[in-house]
């Protein structure tokens, strides 16, 4: 099973493949779900209600995830003040569903 993960800058979630929550928590726990996860991560969206996406962040995750063999894609969204974190978690699971293996992150 496959999990897709969305994170806005105060919640992170996490959908399986049908869509439905199975876990959330604060921000301040992403690097444990990204942890926990590991290997059964095929997406992840992100967001910041005050600006764009940290782009070191983001360099890093890709390149982490990019050794993952089931990850398909990384997607930011900048200043994006109401994007809830779940919804993020199934725009990561459409845009798996949907996008290439090398992805690139988004900026909006």
């Amino acid at each position: 099973m496959m999990f897709y993960i969305g994170a806005n800058d105060q919640r992170v979630s996490v959908v399986n493949e049908t869509g439905s929550e199975v876990y959330h928590c604060d921000f301040r726990g992403f690097s444990a779900v990204i942890t926990h996860f590991r290997g059964r991560i095929a997406a992840i969206a992100l967001s910041n209600s005050a600006g764009e996406v940290d782009k070191t962040m983001l360099k890093v995750l890709q390149k982490q995830m990019e050794k993952e063999k089931g990850f398909k894609s990384l997607t930011s969204f900048g200043f994006e003040p109401h994007l809830d974190a779940r919804l993020l978690a199934l725009s990561a699971l459409v845009s798996a569903q949907t996008g290439g293996k090398n992805a690139k992150p988004v900026k909006k």
